[in-house]
């Protein structure tokens, strides 16, 4: 079972050209999104059993939410619902390639998510997954999802982290807490130079045993690990959505590893998930076939 902790977030975006030409452009939405459920929705999607733990409200959003992670066959019973507080959202501009982030989450259920959400799910997981972003949003939701990993691995899961914050935007002690699940970590999937941005050193972390699977966009990914560096081209598509592509590329890895192959295969699994992904419009729509693992 894959266990993932974190924010649930509901989005609304719009491209407005990367020169502004279409500033008039309306949002789509509402979608289900935020790092952790996109992750969880496309390792479902690829036949993987996935819990979800995250916490929303009892409004539309919270629905929306809650239907998107069912879709992906995610088990949703430990859904934390809060009756005095929304379901959070955020409003994404696209300009080209770039991106720009209204999060509203201060004060929403995103947050409150505690210790007693999680029941014996840490000792019962196979892997656990972890995007850091679920740290930067404030608690208790930070603390469960560093208990979860922290019991997962005392237990004896594998356990992945996706760093996915930029580091100007961690607190000193947000940035203590990513760098201890760095070094918990069995995988890493960083994107390029964000290891670097933190202070730490890919190459003593594989020295260590980890894994260190770097995403490079249209670039594709390298994956380096004790045997040496490897890399995987990623497949020529045209992009519709390019939201959630690092958190599929995840769920694909995830998905692959489980199922017994190693993590260049893993890679390249990932990367024919990312590529489907970004092929259809909304972070959490695509239906990934579980043959992307396998090729």
């Amino acid at each position: 079972m894959l266990l993932i902790v974190g924010e649930a977030i509901v989005a609304y975006q719009r491209d407005i050209g990367a020169d502004g030409s279409h500033a008039d452009a309306p949002y789509t939405g509402p979608w289900p999104s935020g790092s952790p459920p996109i992750a969880a929705y496309v390792a479902g999607r690829l036949g993987v059993p996935t819990v979800f733990v995250g916490g929303i409200g009892r409004d539309g959003h919270g629905k929306v939410m809650a239907d998107g992670l069912a879709a992906g066959s995610v088990v949703i019973d430990h859904l934390a619902v809060a009756d005095d507080a929304p379901t959070a959202t955020a409003y994404i501009t696209y300009r080209g390639e770039a991106r720009e982030f209204d999060f509203r989450v201060a004060g929403t259920a995103a947050t409150l998510v505690t210790e007693r959400s999680l029941g014996d799910l840490p000792e019962r997981a196979d892997w656990v997954h972890m995007s850091g972003s679920a740290l930067i949003f404030g608690e208790p939701l930070a603390e469960t999802t560093l208990s979860a990993l922290r019991r997962a691995r005392a237990a004896g899961a594998r356990i992945s982290v996706d760093p996915n914050v930029r580091p100007e935007a961690l607190d000193s002690s947000a940035r203590t807490a990513l760098i201890e699940v760095l070094e918990l970590a069995h995988v890493l999937l960083p994107s390029e130079g964000e290891l670097a941005a933190l202070g730490v050193d890919a190459f003593s972390l594989v020295a260590g045993g980890a894994t260190v699977c770097t995403t490079l966009g249209s670039g594709g990914a390298t994956v380096t690990d004790e045997s040496g560096s490897t890399h995987i081209d990623a497949l020529s598509v045209t992009p519709v959505d390019t939201d959630g592509a690092g958190d599929s590329f995840a769920a694909g890895f995830i998905a692959a590893a489980l199922a017994g192959a190693g993590p260049v295969d893993a890679a390249r699994a990932g990367a024919r998930v990312a590529a489907a992904a970004i092929q259809t419009e909304g972070p959490m729509t695509v239906v990934p076939d579980a043959g992307l693992l396998a090729r």
